[in-house]
């Protein structure tokens, strides 16, 4: 993070256009929709016209002999809130002009994205040949669920780790690294660079389309495109305003995905990895690999849990209690095996080969998925059922800010911030007649 809020606005200047239109689109979904009934066209008008109307307001007009000079205002405070009025107002009419429709459709070639899904399947049918294991490769792989076993997803949700058999950014991850290391070898020439760009978006966009395009692994997707052309581009690099352009984007495309709990948790366990990894992650250094890698697992899934856990509070009302000790566990055996499942698409059948590392991979599955079975039958594994409304979803990402602020600061008067935030909240919950 920057050493200053102004620099930290500078250099993440669609992190606060994307709050704002947010902002915007929860106000008119709560309130505006109930309180007016009109058309799109209407309300496009009326927000035009607002927006004109205090614009006027505001600056001031001085005319001189033969000029007109509109003089804007003079204090930086009162045209930021004239930025943010307006960004806000966009946010309202973004929520009105996607009620019924997206903004933008983009076409893609069906034909090319269902061969390769087909390919996928027959190849992953013709080597791996238990019915369980196979139908638990599709979905890891594909997120195809139809056939999956559902006392087994079942186990996967009560423990928490529902999120390894959904397709997300570590899908992409693998994606994106190995294509990486094979075009590493390429001079780094402008025309060379521009060829690994695209191989890199068409192979990512591709396996994307192929796994039905789910909100969250677009969010990936999106993520990983607008890093990479940013790469690409030679412009500097902040995760959080990456972050705040794929929100922008799907605003643009399509809005309704953004009340999508997948996208959601997804959005929520990339901010807490971003932000609160590297703090977590030193405070115990270590020289030894394997602690290090242990460590550092067990940082990732502290920091992603503590950013999704409000939402999972507000739509299931319940907590495992073994979440943390699962993620640690099968979080790095999840992901070898999408890489042996990756390898075992691109690998051809010659003398079998494809068949024995099926076999492998069947095995290791079932393997993983009794270690999931026995860890949910053990009498730890108890849900904790928790009452989790819209006010404790708000006030728990305000505690988390704080905890974060009081972190990466290191000064104690963030965390007498949170003890008062807390005592209001208890004795707001004291007198509470509800």
């Amino acid at each position: 993070m920057e050493k200053t809020p102004k620099h930290f606005r500078a250099a993440h200047p669609l992190l606060f256009i994307s709050i704002i239109l947010l902002a915007g689109i929860v106000f008119a979904k709560l309130f505006v929709q109930t309180l007016i009934l009109l058309n799109i066209r209407e309300v496009s008008y009326l927000l035009i016209l607002s927006l004109v109307l205090l614009q006027f307001i505001i600056t001031r007009s001085s005319i001189d002999n033969t000029t007109i000079t509109i003089i804007r205002p003079n204090s930086k405070m009162i045209e930021g809130i004239i930025i943010y009025l307006m960004l806000f107002s966009w946010g309202v009419l973004l929520f009105f002009l996607t009620k019924e429709k997206n903004l933008f459709q983009i076409p893609y070639p069906k034909k090319f994205i269902t061969y390769c899904r087909n390919y996928v399947i027959k190849k992953i049918n013709a080597s791996i040949l238990s019915s369980q294991s196979n139908a638990f490769a599709k979905s890891l792989l594909l997120g195809v669920k139809s056939n999956a076993n559902k006392e087994l997803l079942n186990a996967y949700k009560q423990l928490g780790i529902i999120h390894i058999v959904a397709i997300s950014g570590m899908h992409l991850d693998i994606i994106f690294k190995n294509i990486l290391r094979v075009t590493s070898w390429l001079p780094r020439k402008k025309i060379l660079k521009a060829v690994e760009l695209l191989l890199v978006l068409g192979s990512v966009w591709t396996y994307t389309l192929m796994a039905f395009a789910s909100p969250s692994i677009v969010r990936a997707s999106v993520f990983f495109s607008i890093y990479y052309i940013g790469k690409f581009s030679e412009a500097s690099s902040f995760t959080l305003n990456v972050i705040a352009g794929g929100i922008l984007i799907f605003l643009l495309f399509d809005i309704k995905n953004i009340e999508n709990m997948g996208l959601q948790l997804s959005y929520a366990a990339v901010l807490g990895i971003h932000l609160f990894y590297p703090l977590l992650n030193k405070m115990m250094p270590m020289d030894n690999p394997i602690l290090v890698f242990l460590w550092s697992n067990l940082c990732i899934s502290i920091a992603a849990q503590l950013t999704t856990l409000p939402i999972l509070l507000y739509y299931f009302h319940q907590l495992s209690s073994m979440v943390l000790i699962s993620n640690f566990i099968m979080v790095p055996l999840s992901t070898l095996l999408l890489y042996a499942l990756a390898l075992l698409v691109i690998t051809p059948n010659l003398m079998g080969l494809s068949k024995f590392m099926g076999q492998i991979i069947e095995k290791y599955i079932i393997g993983i998925n009794k270690a999931i079975s026995y860890l949910n039958t053990l009498p730890i594994n108890r849900p904790l059922l928790i009452t989790f409304g819209l006010a404790e979803l708000g006030l728990f990402y305000i505690a988390i800010l704080i905890i974060y602020a009081w972190l990466y600061v290191k000064s104690t008067h963030w965390l007498l911030y949170l003890t008062g935030l807390f005592c209001c909240y208890s004795i707001i919950k004291l007198f509470s007649t509800g």
